[in-house]
């Protein structure tokens, strides 16, 4: 592919650096002269100087030629622009990088209609997202978020003597709201149908909304390592997402704050969380609020050594579990060397989603099942097209997919049903196998290059 990276950060860098190694054709634009000619040194990539959100610099970086554009910079005006004059200049694809979704939450499909953007990441996002599944994966059951943490896929092992064992799946009474997407039996794929039963041993994805998921896990017994007493530290976007996501857990939830107008801003806003003005290295303060008797410290503040301070403190009282928010992503090492449990780096997380992104046969997929045999793809329903106005049941959508989710345009979520209708504008959340992936894409108008 001819890919075009605009900003030289350590996102940008680590991913000019491994996507020119695969063999792609890559330019990297950054108004910074010297960074740029010592990534060029290293690297077979051609390098443009200049700002990436101007039209006569992506003129001179051939984006009219480009497969796909990584808006990656530090400065979300910088990627916003890029993506927009990248797009219109000719760029097949464009991936843009914020800081600051907040905006996009609230009109998601306004921003992509107008940036054009394929794909939107945000360090803080996938961080929070990160930091979440560490703290669940002590249950033993993987997790991941869609639709801003609504809609969530567990994966569920199912024990011989199970309540779900030896039953096809149109007897099975699992709760509204949830809806098993596939069954992973020794390595090897498939979405069911009614008449398909589930066996011991089966690995099942189920994908629904948080609370009817929560049910489900208490019927199979599986909450009984669930982190149930979490001390966070930091007063950032990361630690507001992760605390709002552990609430929804049912996850009791203290924050401790150094300052103090973070403090009063943070009682404003997590209802329900015990907020403490405090410093986290205070190891008669950490004692006193029994820090060490909590199932998981997360030290995930804007600062790499506050945090890992806290969380070796925390260590040594006896917390079960420690996580490290880290800046930098060369200190993921040493802080695992330093005896963190999980260091969680946001550039790392993101710069590794973009490269599944550019690997993936399909460009929209947000995740991949048992290394490529099943993708999980977001597609969008485009105005006009035949899937408007049809029933789910109706769509001839092929065996091997299933629609697991719907994002509406007004921020409606559901887990639709046979005879639920598609509208203009519906963001679908598809599970589909390999071998059906380009039915999937060409029935919903999506080329693939």
């Amino acid at each position: 592919m001819n890919i075009l990276i605009v900003g030289l950060g350590e996102v940008g860098s680590y991913l000019a650096k491994v996507l020119s190694t695969e063999g792609h054709s890559i330019t990297v634009v950054d108004p910074d002269l010297q960074r740029m000619r010592r990534i060029a040194d290293l690297l077979d990539v051609q390098a443009v100087h200049g700002d990436g959100s101007r039209p006569d610099v992506l003129d001179r970086a051939d984006a009219h030629q480009m497969d796909l554009v990584l808006a990656v910079s530090n400065d979300d005006k910088v990627n916003m622009l890029t993506c927009l004059f990248g797009k219109r200049m000719g760029a097949k694809k464009t991936v843009l990088r914020l800081r600051d979704t907040s905006a996009f939450r609230r009109s998601k499909t306004f921003f992509r209609r107008n940036l054009q953007h394929d794909l939107l990441l945000s360090l803080d996002d996938l961080a929070a997202g990160e930091i979440v599944r560490t703290v669940r994966q002590a249950q033993g059951f993987a997790v991941e978020n869609f639709a801003d943490g609504r809609v969530q896929m567990r994966r569920f092992v199912l024990a011989g003597d199970g309540p779900l064992t030896g039953k096809p799946l149109k007897d099975l009474k699992i709760p509204a709201g949830t809806l098993i997407t596939a069954i992973d039996r020794d390595h090897e794929v498939l979405v069911p149908g009614g008449d398909d039963d589930l066996r011991a041993g089966d690995e099942v994805f189920v994908l629904g909304e948080p609370k009817p998921l929560a049910q489900l896990e208490k019927k199979l017994g599986g909450r009984v390592q669930q982190a149930r007493n979490v001390v966070v530290y930091g007063a950032g976007g990361v630690a507001v997402q992760v605390c709002q996501a552990l609430q929804r857990e049912h996850v009791d939830v203290r924050v401790l704050v150094e300052d103090r107008g973070d403090a009063e801003r943070l009682s404003e806003v997590l209802k329900g969380v015990v907020v403490l003005h405090a410093d986290p290295t205070d190891l008669a303060f950490l004692r006193e609020e029994h820090v060490g008797s909590a199932d998981a410290f997360l030290g995930i503040s804007s600062e790499d050594e506050r945090n890992l301070m806290s969380c070796q403190l925390s260590r040594s009282l006896g917390v079960q579990r420690t996580v490290a928010l880290v800046q930098k992503p060369d200190y993921v090492a040493l802080y695992q060397q330093l005896g963190i449990d999980v260091a969680v780096s946001p550039r790392l997380l993101c710069a590794n989603r973009i490269l599944a992104f550019v690997r993936s046969r399909s460009i929209s997929t947000i995740a991949t099942i048992e290394e490529g045999k099943a993708e999980v793809i977001e597609l969008e329903v485009q105005p006009g097209s035949s899937l408007v106005g049809k029933a789910l049941k109706d769509a001839g959508f092929p065996r091997g997919c299933v629609v697991a989710a719907i994002t509406r345009e007004d921020g409606q979520v559901l887990i639709p049903r046979g005879d639920d209708e598609l509208q203009a504008y519906d963001q679908m959340v598809i599970f589909v196998l390999d071998k059906v992936v380009g039915e999937v894409l060409e029935r919903v108008g999506v080329v693939r290059e």
